[in-house]
């Protein structure tokens, strides 16, 4: 049955329509296509922070759930360190008394110098006397036994009396003999300082009580500053500002040096990380304005631009990762590009999914 005029007027108007319609949107497509590169399967990354035990020891309190944040410096976990804090006090104690025996050495030292010195002193004072002492004498035994012999010479020419040449005589022999007492005095006060020199060899010995003193304390104090170190360590605190992740340990757990803690990561630190096709790689440009659509908001649109354009394709980056599932394929490779997100949503979690719409044709280069 053949058809109204009206009828077949409207069919063809709806026709012409639906072609005018479909060469709209593929032109619409194809432009789109020219001067976009998409990709559907990118996601949000960030650098992961993991906190890990530096000590063996037991937990005592996790001072932090999952999404608290934190700021840098904040007290994360605390571990039990009552034995470290007795050992810093027993060492300390033993420092002390170590710090006690050096000065005690020490007040020893300076007690015998001070004496020696001053015995040493005394004894070369009575030696330099005695010295004065016997040149006199020996300037009087000179003149004595040069007046013997002008007493000689007068009695030899009958001057002078036999009395008065006995007496010279006598003279000279006495002074003799002072001299030879007094160069004893002088030798024996000499030995006697030279015994006070040799109490300097207990010096020495007290020198080396002191050094080996010393070196304990040394010891002391660096085993100290290691226990101190190891009580820090039982304190754990954030590095940076950030968001808790996840928390892999409990209250009261046993935990090893190098045992995961936590995970934590910087919120403003965030990027999208999308794998474009190396076919398409080349349209890219460092500052190319990004369409972002996120799937946790898809009634909303983001801007960002692109950061970083990798320099190794994704399948090699796995390999150098022992991936054993990356194999260098005959096909498209993928280049990770970097895009900062410009106006973040309120959550913006790490691994979350986004389409990216790179405009490379006739771009608006974002800072």
């Amino acid at each position: 049955m053949a058809l109204a005029p009206n009828k077949r007027g409207t069919l063809k108007w709806a026709a012409l329509l639906v072609v005018v319609g479909m060469l709209g949107f593929s032109s619409y497509e194809f432009f789109y296509w020219y001067t976009h590169v998409y990709e559907f399967d990118a996601r949000i990354r960030t650098d992961l922070t993991r906190i890990s035990s530096r000590v063996n020891g037991t937990i005592e309190v996790i001072e932090v759930a999952e999404g608290d944040r934190v700021s840098v410096g904040d007290l994360l976990v605390r571990m039990k360190a009552g034995a470290v804090r007795q050992r810093i006090a027993a060492l300390t104690a033993d420092l002390l008394g170590a710090t006690a025996q050096h000065a005690k050495l020490s007040a020893q030292k300076h007690a015998l110098e001070a004496d020696l010195n001053a015995k040493a002193a005394t004894k070369r004072e009575l030696v330099r006397a005695l010295e004065v002492e016997r040149q006199a004498l020996i300037d009087r035994h000179t003149l004595a036994t040069k007046k013997l012999e002008r007493t000689v010479f007068l009695v030899s020419k009958n001057l002078t009396s036999q009395q008065v040449l006995e007496d010279s005589q006598d003279r000279v022999l006495e002074l003799s003999g002072k001299v030879s007492v007094a160069s004893a005095k002088v030798k024996v006060a000499e030995s006697e300082v030279g015994e006070i020199e040799a109490g300097r060899a207990d010096i020495a010995v007290l020198d080396a009580e002191i050094k080996i003193s010393g070196i304990d304390s040394m010891r002391l104090d660096a085993q100290i500053k290691e226990q101190e170190v190891d009580l820090a360590e039982r304190f754990i605190r954030s590095p940076i500002d950030g968001v808790i992740d996840r928390k892999f340990k409990n209250n009261g757990e046993y935990v090893e040096d190098a045992d995961e803690l936590l995970i934590m990561h910087d919120p403003k630190n965030i990027w999208i990380e999308a794998n474009i096709g190396e076919d398409e790689i080349r349209l890219l440009r460092v500052g190319q304005a990004v369409k972002v659509d996120l799937d946790a908001y898809p009634y909303d649109t983001f801007k960002g631009a692109v950061m970083a354009i990798g320099r190794v394709t994704v399948a090699d980056l796995k390999l150098a990762g022992n991936d054993a599932t990356a194999k260098s394929l005959k096909s498209t490779q993928k280049i990770p590009v970097k895009i900062k997100l410009l106006n973040p949503p309120p959550i913006t979690a790490p691994g979350m999914l986004v389409e990216v719409n790179i405009q490379v044709r006739n771009e608006v280069t974002l800072p």
